[in-house]
């Protein structure tokens, strides 16, 4: 590591080995968080060289525990558009139970602002979610008959999506609206779920569904793409060519998106 990036907080550097420096990191935007996650996991492991207080190196320990144990594999399995839902209940069941509860609170509250999505139409993500058993997924089956709400929720209140909550909960005759956007074959949900690994309607969908991209992860892969490459180029068309060129490239080799991110994910 030639160079290393402090944190502006913490720019003081004490016994550096030789060959390395450390230098100021750059602006960052406030939405960008892990980011700043990596700076923390960054600082803890370079702790004894940096001039901290013991107030910083606390704060800085509390937030690497926090990404290395329990962020680290939701942001790893964000890509992956199936596993959203069944995340989002599981990930507030740690948060219950996480040791640091002022961090855990932090983060659920961060949480429940982006639980919008979790819509009736968009629950239907959850039928191709392996981690999903049997019953639960008959009980899914089931709730697609529910009549759907009459007014579409624009965000779920904490009360709405809680660790006990199950999937089925969310499910209404709305959600089949999400099998008709994948352009899928609905036959596959008369079947006991058991057998629906063996229907090329289900494997149809499922790979439709596998291939949503995720907003919010696309976005933040796109802004890199631009960040890495401005100012590289004497032109705007010669930018604008060379950021298409480079993403085109990146598709072709399977460096912008994981070759199995199902097999790849903790």
């Amino acid at each position: 590591m030639k160079n290393f990036s402090v944190s502006p907080t913490c720019s003081s550097v004490v016994k550096v080995q030789p060959n390395h420096s450390a230098v100021l990191a750059g602006a960052l935007h406030q939405a960008r968080w892990m980011a700043k996650a990596i700076y923390c996991l960054k600082l803890q492991m370079l702790k004894s060289q940096l001039s901290l207080t013991g107030r910083e190196k606390a704060g800085v320990e509390r937030v690497a525990l926090f990404v290395a144990l329990v962020y680290c594999k939701q942001w790893h399995e964000a890509p992956i558009s199936v596993k959203a839902p069944l995340n989002d209940v599981l990930f507030l069941e740690i948060l219950k139970t996480y040791p640091d509860q002022t961090v855990a609170k932090a983060a659920e509250q961060a949480l429940r602002r982006h639980l919008w999505y979790v819509s009736e139409e968009n629950a239907g993500l959850a039928f191709f979610d392996s981690r999903i058993d049997v019953e639960e997924k008959k009980q899914m089956v089931k709730a697609l008959d529910k009549p759907a709400s009459k007014k579409e929720l624009k965000r779920l209140e904490g009360k709405k999506m809680t660790m006990s909550s199950s999937l089925s909960s969310f499910v209404t005759s709305k959600t089949r609206s999400f099998f008709q956007k994948l352009d899928a074959d609905e036959g596959f949900l008369a079947k006991d779920p058991a057998l629906w690994e063996e229907d090329d309607r289900f494997k149809y969908a499922r790979k439709r569904a596998l291939g949503l991209r995720v907003v919010n992860d696309a976005a933040e892969r796109g802004i890199a793409l631009v960040q890495r490459y401005l100012g590289s180029t004497k032109s705007a068309a010669q930018e604008k060519y060379l950021l298409q060129l480079v993403h085109h490239h990146r598709k072709l080799v399977g460096r912008l998106k994981m070759e199995d991110p199902q097999k790849k994910a903790f």
